[in-house]
């Protein structure tokens, strides 16, 4: 039973965020920033994020030529240059609030790596399209450079984009984590919203946390669930896509500087701590890879241990030494999902495997409509 003290004080709030991670913190952040008295609360089902935000590579990208054109089958040049600048904006909002050193920011910028020779034609027209975005060319051909690297000869070529960088991925939600609890944000992680009813005058959650169940009140929620959205909400585009991502054991003299992709940015990697981290190829099964259940897909798992050793590091003892997935969250197109719902509940979700990009500014919009 509930004593006086927890009834009187501990279960109601005036904000209460569902889903700890980066857009969830972002929505915590940016409501109590905005209203310093206010009672605010986060709820993570984990104890650390359950979708992408601790599992993804970091990368801190807007999309590679060959991402962009395939992003032309789905919506307009218009749509596509908007949703462009919100990533390149989400980045700078989220350096701007934390601190470049905070998170392990790198501009190391981001490469994308070619079967074929550089489509000249197909670059200028992006760099027209995007340079209002960026306030210059992204995009540079550096295939001369390809003997600098250790890549396959199969490389035909390198394209550069000058504004992509990484972060720490872990570095960053310490750092977020930090902040909430320093402005007065409650988190509670291990905490799963099991359903929610509204009234009139509140939203009532109902959660569970180990073996205890009770209901916290709300005046005013937002869901940021990403992938795990539908469960309350099933009517809105949203499917899941599972990423995997390998890291191998450190590698002797191994010098890799930038962010890498391939394959219309379904595979990516970078050098970390003498490490190559290497994920993505769920387009090689993305039937399986569209669900909610964590796990390792073997014949993606064989294929990036194939481009490890034959394409990205030939010639090298190369061994993996652990291995992890996280869920995103996809649609018909790559459009984010921020609306409300009703007057007291809102949704922030569906951000096309860009969280990193877009997490930060998703989060505030989201806040700002309450």
């Amino acid at each position: 039973m509930l004593s006086f003290w927890e009834k009187s004080s501990l279960l109601d709030f005036d904000y209460t965020v569902i889903g700890g991670g980066l857009v969830g913190c972002f929505a915590a952040l940016t409501y109590k920033e905005a209203h310093p008295a206010a009672k605010v609360a986060l709820l993570e089902r984990g104890l650390l994020p359950k979708g992408a935000s601790t599992k993804n590579a970091g990368f801190a990208c807007f999309g590679s030529l060959s991402e962009l054109q395939d992003d032309l089958n789905d919506c307009s040049l218009d749509d596509l240059v908007s949703l462009t600048e919100r990533r390149y904006k989400g980045i700078l909002h989220l350096r701007a609030s934390l601190g470049d050193e905070a998170i392990g920011y790198a501009p190391v910028k981001g490469f994308e790596l070619c079967l074929d020779q550089v489509n000249l034609e197909q670059m200028a027209f992006f760099n027209n399209a995007l340079r209002s975005v960026f306030g210059s060319e992204p995009f540079s051909d550096h295939s001369s450079n390809l003997k600098s690297y250790p890549f396959d000869s199969q490389i035909k070529g390198l394209i550069a984009h000058a504004f992509e960088g990484t972060v720490h991925t872990g570095n960053l939600i310490d750092t977020l984590y930090k902040k909430l609890g320093e402005i007065g944000v409650r988190v509670f992680t291990g905490t799963e919203l099991i359903a929610y009813t509204e009234s009139e005058s509140k939203v009532q959650l109902e959660v569970t946390s180990g073996h205890q169940g009770l209901n916290l009140n709300a005046q005013k929620v937002a869901f940021c669930t990403n992938a795990f959205t539908p469960l309350f909400f099933p009517e809105l585009d949203i499917h899941p896509g599972r990423g995997l991502v390998l890291v191998t054991k450190p590698i002797e003299g191994l010098h890799l500087e930038g962010s890498f992709h391939y394959h219309s940015g379904y595979n990516y990697f970078r050098a970390i701590d003498q490490r190559i981290l290497l994920g993505g190829a769920r387009h090689l099964d993305k039937l399986t890879e569209t669900t909610h259940e964590f796990g390792t897909n073997p014949l993606l798992r064989t294929q990036l241990v194939k481009d490890l050793n034959e394409l990205i590091l030939p010639g090298y003892s190369v061994e993996v030494d652990y291995e992890w997935s996280g869920i995103m969250a996809f649609g018909k197109n790559k459009q984010p999902i921020i609306k409300k719902i009703s007057d007291r509940v809102a949704v922030a979700a569906r951000l096309g495997g860009m969280g990193v990009a877009l997490g930060s500014l998703v989060g505030k919009e989201v806040a700002d409509l309450a």
